[in-house]
């Protein structure tokens, strides 16, 4: 029923490649899905259609499924994120949900919140077959650039941070680890 183990190697379009090779092939594409992302933050909604366009572009040139919901149950830490068959529903969900929200969200710290919970909401969603945190802060800064917010704290927070925060806020609720790294 789910992934438990990550594997030292992985197929891709490339070839078998080991993750640290993935790595090296994921940050260089990180620099061009940065690069996409400033150019065009002003005319690019957001939406789950560009939180998939950040993660076809980050990818595609490793794996067939980049930018496409998964398509296999997955675990991640002792997490199971929702089946694959609810992922679709949920994203739309979540669409109309951000959309919304993003009305009332006036304030800086209004669109703070809004952010830290839309990006752990993505994650507990966990739409895609890998690189999911990457893409989620790949959303985040979209959103600060987008919202003419700051971006400097961010932008430098590492993997671990991060995912320390994530994992705060769905064991305890507490929003306040991930509303510091914005």
């Amino acid at each position: 029923m789910s992934d438990k183990t990550k594997p030292a190697y992985k197929q891709t379009k490339l070839w078998i490649l080991s993750v640290q090779e993935i790595e090296h092939v994921i940050f260089d594409n990180l620099i061009l899905v940065k690069s996409y992302l400033y150019r065009n933050y002003k005319r690019l909604d957001f939406s789950a259609d560009t939180l998939c366009v950040f993660h076809k572009l980050l990818c595609e040139n490793l794996f067939e499924e980049a930018g496409k919901y998964r398509k296999h149950n997955v675990q991640m830490w002792d997490f199971e994120p929702i089946w694959f068959h609810q992922v679709p529903v949920e994203m739309k969900k979540l669409d109309d949900d951000m959309q919304y929200r993003l009305k009332y969200a006036k304030t800086t710290q209004k669109r703070k919140e809004l952010l830290a919970w839309i990006m752990w909401k993505i994650l507990w969603i966990h739409p895609f077959f890998d690189y999911n945190a990457r893409v989620v802060r790949l959303f985040g800064e979209f959103f600060l650039l987008k919202y003419q917010m700051q971006l400097s704290s961010f932008r430098w927070t590492t993997r671990k941070k991060f995912s320390e925060a994530m994992k705060k806020w769905t064991s305890d609720h507490d929003l306040s680890d991930v509303m510091a790294l914005l």
